[in-house]
């Protein structure tokens, strides 16, 4: 597992359900890596010399939905594993790694935990409000939550820890802060998560580099993100979050 974030050391090397034996079975992960995409990338990078306004967009069938959503500054896609359990896909900024990045857009999906007997303010303080990784204390607070109109709950939430301890996850470096933003998308069979990702200099965790009152409008760069049972995408299964 190449994941280097906290979110990825929680969430994949451990779903944190009791999920049913055929559940855990696995398949070896399918990786590709940025030299095996190449053509994204440079797609990415010629769209944003024609219309950098317009560029660019995640688009993908994850376990019967289409997911989509719009892909800010210079972000484009490092690495990629799936199987037929779960995927990753993390997307740095132009010229950065993964292991040397500073900011991260990771998307994860997981087929099955959805149908876990606990709600999902649970699913997501199981997830995300673990101190596994960290020096000091971690912090995990709910921003918002809902429901879309197809029955998809969403829970938005801030996260990480202002001291990473060094082994807490491949490439972590003790003493460097890194703070996260998911949205946890939940149906009632499968989870995804789309995170928003920084590290650098450690911090109190009562003084985040992403303050509460910003998540919403950074999240909002995102543009529309769509969680879809079919290709047509619309309000239904959509979430859109105000740039205030």
């Amino acid at each position: 597992m190449a994941g280097r974030t906290l979110l990825a050391a929680i969430a994949l090397l451990t779903l944190p359900f009791a999920l049913p034996h055929s559940a855990i079975s696995q398949t070896a992960p399918q990786v590709r890596n940025a030299p095996d995409l190449a053509g994204i990338i440079g797609a990415y990078r010629a769209q944003r010399a024609t219309d950098p306004e317009g560029c660019c967009t995640y688009s993908a069938s994850v376990f019967g939905r289409e997911v989509q959503f719009h892909v800010f500054d210079t972000f484009e896609p490092a690495y990629e594993a799936k199987n037929d359990r779960q995927m990753i896909v993390e997307l740095v900024p132009k010229g950065e790694t993964v292991q040397t990045w500073t900011r991260m857009i990771t998307f994860s999906a997981f087929k099955g935990p959805g149908s876990a007997p606990v709600s999902t303010a649970e699913m997501q303080q199981r997830f995300f409000n673990t101190g596994q990784g960290c020096e000091v204390a971690n912090f995990s607070r709910v921003i918002a939550s809902g429901r879309l109109a197809n029955g998809t709950e969403y829970n938005l939430s801030s996260n990480g820890c202002g001291s990473t301890a060094a082994g807490g996850y491949p490439g972590a470096v003790s003493g460097r802060g890194e703070q996260f933003i998911a949205l946890l998308l939940r149906d009632d069979q499968n989870v995804a998560v789309l995170q928003y990702a920084e590290r650098g200099a450690g911090f109190d965790a009562d003084k985040p580099p992403i303050g509460d009152a910003a998540v919403e409008a950074l999240m909002s760069r995102f543009r529309s993100i769509a969680f879809c049972r079919s290709k047509a995408i619309s309000g239904d299964c959509s979430i859109a979050f105000s740039a205030r």
